[in-house]
């Protein structure tokens, strides 16, 4: 498992490692830094790798993934979480684990209470172990090297980083029992979603109106071309963000009812 970090001066990620000591993680960690310091977080562990990538999520990554290469080819999932996520090494191991136990293709932690949110579906709720879905959330995106290799030539197809999420589990054929919110390691998302807050605030959005670019203009145009009604383009329809099925903690399975995945 990789993780791909695109971490600010303030990212929360060193909090991910405070158990580093005790426990062994089941992960690798790389940060693609787009801070201004010299010499950023400079007690990381030794393993712990670093490029600079300047710009918002969406060019960030595209741009680390070229300077990481053949890196990529060593590891069977790749998560891509935002740095303002707050959790524990045991947290990330488990839910790790879960995820390839389970193979899923795509996937994501739960968001715990306390959380701030964009789509009730990514809120936990703790009598599942996990929630078979349609829809995981750009935030913090956990891929198969299948799922990965479909879903990256779009990483970089809206310059806010708004809409891809709706179509990445179109791209992988909306897989069943293979898209997954993992209720059981939920972490906690400390920062309003930039549609919340003050424009000056919403670091990914100006990117795109900098260049000219009406975010709600590139989610439109993205799920267009690719077949998406015009009921559920924008904003985000329920119709996309379905929950089907649970795995409760006796390890039931649990079909919910009207769950119907469009498309």
């Amino acid at each position: 498992m990789l993780v791909i970090l695109r971490a600010g001066d303030t990212s929360l990620h060193p909090t991910w490692l405070e158990e580093d000591k005790i426990l062994e993680r089941n992960w690798d960690l790389h940060l693609s830094y787009y801070g201004n310091q010299d010499d950023p977080f400079s007690g990381r562990p030794l393993d712990v790798t670093l490029t600079r990538e300047k710009g918002p999520k969406a060019k960030g990554i595209v741009d680390c993934l070229k300077k990481l290469g053949k890196r990529l080819d060593h590891y069977g999932w790749i998560w891509l979480p935002d740095d303002d996520l707050a959790c524990k090494l045991s947290t990330l191991n488990k839910f790790f684990q879960i995820v390839m136990s389970n193979s899923f293709e795509l996937s994501q932690p739960a968001l715990a209470e306390g959380s701030f949110f964009s789509h009730e579906i990514t809120k936990q709720k703790p009598a599942f172990r996990w929630r078979y879905t349609s829809f995981v959330e750009i935030m913090c995106p956990c891929f198969s090297r299948s799922a990965f290799l479909r879903c990256r030539p779009y990483l970089g197809a809206t310059e806010s980083s708004w809409g891809i999420d709706l179509l990445f589990p179109k791209l992988i054929g909306y897989p069943e029992r293979g898209i997954a919110i993992v209720d059981e390691t939920p972490i906690l998302h400390t920062r309003p979603p930039s549609w919340s807050i003050p424009p000056a605030a919403m670091r990914q959005v100006n990117y795109a109106i900098a260049a000219g670019i009406d975010p709600a203009d590139e989610v439109w145009r993205l799920l267009r071309d690719h077949g998406f009604s015009e009921s559920a383009t924008w904003p985000y329809h329920t119709d996309l963000l379905r929950e089907y099925a649970a795995v409760d903690h006796a390890g039931r399975l649990i079909i919910f009812c009207n769950s119907n995945v469009t498309g």
